[in-house]
């Protein structure tokens, strides 16, 4: 027993001695924001990325590569102290970066970072266009006297220098009728959430007339405003604006923050359309498995997805075929139908000859909530409901009861008989060509849903080492293992599975069925480590994660993988 104390005595001031001698973490290089945010193809740019800790900042790379895209620093310089600056401690760096863009070169976004001796920073995007990039005049520009000429169609990229700053542009319009469109893309992105931001940059935008009133003649008169099409949590907050002008004229459009942010970093893109455009999509980009999104694809070829996520790739599993409503259905089934009447429920039949697990889920392809917000029921042949699509719960901050749609719902029926699947809409009173669903009723299969890796990025001194936590979700009874494997890795770089200490959490209160809504969520930890005699590296190497489920100590295919940019850097661990 003494001899087991000592040990652990040892152990416990062997770690207290470790702490306390331990240098304090790197610190990363970051980078906040990049201005102009916006550059034309095949026209040779500069731009400037504003963070931290690039002083010493060697290259420029783009994630993923393109061979149309070239960038070389041009200089590096701290920027001026400012009153912002000072009020928070801290300074910034600029980096100045020489871009030549492909003629070829799609339009959209694409991320960048910067390499320094301590590593890389994390991505920020630039936007290319085909069209020219007119820079947002210098000073300020708020009055209709000083207003900044604006082009229909054209291009402005500009920012918001500080809190309270409105941007105002003066167009002409030529004939009455006339239909313009404007858009905007901001700055300061948050994570995973396209448009959106973290610092408050919800731009909006009002088109003015110089019409004038009692008091001033020269008074602007709001026509219309916009700040975004649709706001929905974690979706994005660019505004988007379509107005015809009943008269020939002049006309004023103001560009602001929502709230009244502003500094360095609220850059946004500004872009004008003749006619009307629609708005770009309200549902984020999700690459890869999607298991319970509403406009995730529902294919006839479902169920051979879900066994290969569960390992039994190898027993080919039945093509669904499609009915419309009224149908009576052949399980496994696909429905499709369209709401296109307010008050409308379409329903279909199938029989239950013994008790089975079944799964239903359900796609919503045009429209998504909070604009189409479906609702599927499971009734019985008394008409008693014996599953539904909204789940009711109890919310974790207030624990106010509370209900929510869902697009997936798992139910065991142990009594056989003649069921009847509803679908209508929550409100009874919407409709539209675009409220289109597809409803997948089948058995259940066990699987591996949606596996998240949580950091975009690793990096670490020789003798260190770094984690990077896999969430996965066990679907539908899934018993078996998920084995995740690291490819490409650098020489001196090792990577393990590994587990990590997560705090308790209490269980979520619940007064409905949560099993059958949310599946079961676990973690493992990938352990980057880089030998002591590891030499510092250039610039990161793409490192590939791949899953595969095991099932009866069998590995399955691939079914998720992620590169992520790895860096041996210069420093102690």
């Amino acid at each position: 027993m003494d001899a087991w104390r000592s040990i652990l005595t040892f152990g416990v001031f062997a770690c207290l001695g470790f702490a306390a001698d331990a240098p304090p973490p790197l610190r990363e290089p970051r980078a906040i924001s990049l201005a102009p945010l916006a550059c034309q193809r095949s026209v040779p740019a500069l731009i400037v990325v504003r963070g931290e800790g690039l002083a010493d900042a060697t290259s420029v790379f783009f994630e993923p590569p393109h061979a149309g895209l070239q960038a070389s620093i041009a200089k590096v310089e701290i920027e001026p102290p400012s009153e912002a600056s000072m009020r928070a401690k801290r300074s910034f760096d600029l980096v100045h970066v020489r871009l030549d863009l492909a003629a070829g070169l799609p339009e959209g976004s694409y991320p960048l970072r910067i390499t320094t001796p301590r590593g890389f920073t994390n991505a920020v995007s630039m936007y290319v266009m085909a069209a020219p990039v007119e820079a947002e005049p210098a000073g300020t520009h708020d009055t209709p006297a000083a207003a900044a000429p604006l082009k229909v169609p054209g291009i402005v990229s500009g920012r918001i220098t500080q809190r309270g700053e409105s941007d105002l542009y003066v167009f002409d319009v030529a004939a009455p009728g006339t239909q313009v469109t404007f858009e905007t893309i901001s700055g300061l992105p948050a994570p995973g959430a396209p448009g959106g931001n973290a610092n408050g940059f919800d731009p909006s935008i009002a088109v003015y007339e110089a019409s004038g009133s009692w008091f001033d003649p020269g008074r602007l008169n709001r026509l219309a405003f916009n700040d975004e099409p649709l706001w929905v949590l974690g979706r994005r907050t660019d505004a988007h604006l379509t107005h015809i002008f009943k008269r020939a004229g002049r006309y004023f459009l103001r560009l602001e923050a929502f709230s009244g942010q502003g500094g360095a970093d609220y850059t946004y893109v500004l872009r004008t359309h003749a006619g009307a455009v629609a708005p770009p999509s309200q549902t984020p980009v999700v690459k890869g498995w999607e298991e319970r999104g509403f406009t995730r694809r529902l294919e006839p070829e479902r169920l051979q997805q879900l066994a290969e996520r569960g390992g039994e790739g190898a027993r080919k599993q039945p093509v669904m075929e499609t009915y419309a409503p009224g149908a009576t259905l052949k399980l496994p089934a696909v429905v499709e139908g369209v709401l296109a009447q307010p008050g409308d429920t379409q329903r279909a039949r199938f029989q239950v000859d013994k008790a089975t697990d079944l799964a239903i889920e359900l796609e919503t392809p045009d429209a998504a909530p909070p604009e189409f917000n479906p609702v599927v029921r499971l009734v019985n042949e008394q008409n008693e409901e014996v599953a539904t699509s909204l789940f009711a719960g109890r919310g974790l901050c207030t624990g106010a009861l509370n209900k929510g749609a869902m697009s997936k719902v798992v139910v065991p029926l142990r009594d056989t008989g003649l069921y009847t699947i509803e679908v209508r809409d929550l409100t009874s009173d919407l409709a539209a060509p675009r409220f289109r669903y597809r409803v997948v009723v089948r058995p259940q299969l066990p699987h591996l849903g949606n596996i998240a890796f949580s950091d975009d990025r690793v990096q670490m001194p020789p003798g260190a080492a770094r984690t990077v936590r896999v969430a996965f979700d066990r679907e539908e009874g899934y018993k078996g293992a998920m084995a995740v494997i690291a490819e490409n890795l650098p020489l001196g770089v090792t990577a393990l599975a590994a587990a990590d200490y997560e705090e308790d959490r209490d269980p979520p209160a619940s007064c409905g069925k949560r099993e059958r809504y949310t599946p079961r969520t676990e973690r493992l930890v990938v352990a980057f480590s880089a030998d002591a005699s590891a030499a510092p590296m250039s610039g990161p190497a793409l490192v590939k994660l791949v899953a595969r489920p095991i099932v009866n100590g069998k590995p399955g295919a691939a079914i998720a993988s992620r590169e992520i940019p790895l860096m041996v850097v210069t420093g102690k661990p």
